[in-house]
């Protein structure tokens, strides 16, 4: 573990887990220079990378986190437990974690406020890993959780489709970059806006709106990077997403799924979210990006 030697400090780190097999770390990359190609060389995957984080409104420092998970049966059997009771809210609350584990969870909740689990949808077993991490996540409430899909497509759908069930009965964003639609919602550009949207504490307003920030490098220390070609064109795709969503909207679609919902009945939200799906399925590309973001603000809200 990389955290053994952790000091009090501002809740700005962001913890990137996953098998050792799955392309963390030049996920961060990607995620840090505002790029949707995700290099498969492979890199050393523990680690710490700063993020200078600087937009027209913030800045802030930010450090990503990477480990690897690690295997276990327990958690294999639990999970596919869970997979199969997704009503059952109680489960969570039975993950068995040893002493070690459970003071480290105790120490990072001081320096963390995201999460985003990564793992390799064609090694189904693997989603087993996240088990810890949802405890932490019901005990700690990190701002953000994000399970991300990296490497394969799944073989079999269903997977995906209780893998979805499960990260919206427990408080995660499912991100799936397997996903081949090329107007899918689940994109690098999606795990950025989540984290940049989020509020550190270690955010500082910028003070002259008026100008952009300045030009630099490329480079993990580095944000200000002048984007060309597809990835300008998705981030103001992005852009433009974001000046559409309607408040209004969003407290609407959180009414309707959850004004009627019972604490201990996940089924009916996960039945709206399906037909959600459906409908934006049939919509224009660019409203079908408005809606989904206001979907997830909309869920993201009562979490």
């Amino acid at each position: 573990m990389l955290y053994s030697l952790m000091e009090p400090t501002v809740k700005n780190k962001i913890l990137v887990l996953g098998r050792s097999e799955v392309q963390k770390t030049a996920l961060v990359h990607s995620i840090i220079k505002g790029t949707t190609h995700i290099s498969e060389a492979k890199e050393e995957d523990i680690g710490k990378i700063e993020w200078q984080l600087e937009t027209r409104y913030f800045k802030t420092q930010l450090e990503f986190w990477i480990d690897n998970t690690e295997v276990s049966d327990t958690y294999k059997q639990q999970m596919e437990q869970w997979l199969n009771s997704t009503e059952d809210t109680n489960l969570v609350a039975s993950i068995a974690l040893d002493e070690e584990m459970s003071e480290l969870q105790k120490q990072l909740s001081d320096v963390v406020d995201a999460i985003v689990f990564v793992f390799d949808p064609s090694q189904p077993q693997t989603f087993a890993d996240i088990v810890p991490w949802a405890r932490y996540a019901h005990t700690y409430e990190p701002n953000v959780l994000l399970c991300v899909a990296l490497g394969d497509k799944a073989a079999d759908e269903a997977n995906a489709d209780r893998w979805f069930d499960w990260c919206v009965s427990n408080g995660w964003e499912w991100v799936d970059l397997t996903d081949p639609d090329p107007q899918t919602e689940y994109t690098v550009a999606r795990i950025r806006e989540a984290l940049c949207t989020n509020e550190w504490d270690s955010m500082e307003a910028t003070t002259d709106r008026s100008n952009p920030p300045s030009e630099g490098p490329p480079g993990p220390q580095n944000d200000n990077v002048e984007l060309q070609g597809p990835e300008r064109e998705e981030w103001e795709r992005f852009d433009e997403v974001a000046g559409n969503i309607d408040s209004r909207r969003v407290d609407n679609l959180h009414r309707m799924m959850f004004d009627e919902m019972s604490s201990d009945n996940m089924s009916v939200l996960i039945s709206q979210l399906h037909e959600q799906r459906k409908q934006l399925a049939q919509m224009d590309p660019e409203q079908a990006r408005i809606k989904a973001a206001e979907l997830a603000m909309a869920v993201t809200k009562h979490f």
